[in-house]
């Protein structure tokens, strides 16, 4: 495992296994009724200028593909996040609508889960659908675009539409391991 990219076994300290029921609060701050998070698995398998390719699944979660950008240290909009554990909730974004929000990413925000086709590295000339996120698909291969053939995901929307009727509009913890 690359350790800039994070390890395997970083967790970062907020995330818990226990999702809350909106139950009774004790003094503690725990809640009364906790009960276990759902966990995705997010297996990358593949980088490049064109994009980082990886593999989605979890309990009852038919293996989807996930594009991403490449590494690029964690710069906000141009990098894929580090390897690790981490919250995702449902979230209503102004650009995406309905879509999951990935948490407790050291310093980057608004990373979402969202449809789209493309991670290139725009800075070396290939196209990109996100700015950091996670871009669901049902396949992978590779687009036409601006003359050149990229890296892809397909079929996106169903994907996409996939992992929220997963997620049931209750949050997970998504478990990201580098190739």
């Amino acid at each position: 495992v690359d350790a800039r990219r994070g390890g395997a076994g970083r967790r970062p300290a907020a995330v818990s296994d226990k999702a809350p029921d909106h139950g009774a609060v004790h003094r503690s701050g725990a809640r009364a009724h906790d009960r276990p998070m759902q966990r995705a698995i997010l297996r990358r398998q593949q980088e490049s200028e064109q994009g980082t390719l990886g593999v989605l699944s979890g309990p009852g979660l038919s293996p989807l593909c996930i594009m991403e950008p490449p590494w690029r240290g964690n710069r906000r909009n141009r990098s894929c996040i580090p390897a690790g554990l981490y919250e995702v909730v449902p979230h209503l974004s102004p650009r995406h609508r309905r879509c999951l929000l990935v948490t407790q990413v050291q310093g980057r925000s608004h990373i979402l889960f969202h449809a789209g086709n493309l991670g290139g590295d725009v800075e070396r000339g290939w196209h990109t659908h996100t700015s950091g996120c996670l871009l669901p698909g049902l396949r992978r291969g590779r687009m036409s675009v601006g003359g050149r053939r990229q890296a892809a995901v397909f079929a996106s929307r169903t994907a996409f539409r996939q992992v929220m009727n997963w997620a049931a509009d209750g949050p997970f913890v998504l478990e990201i391991h580098n190739a």
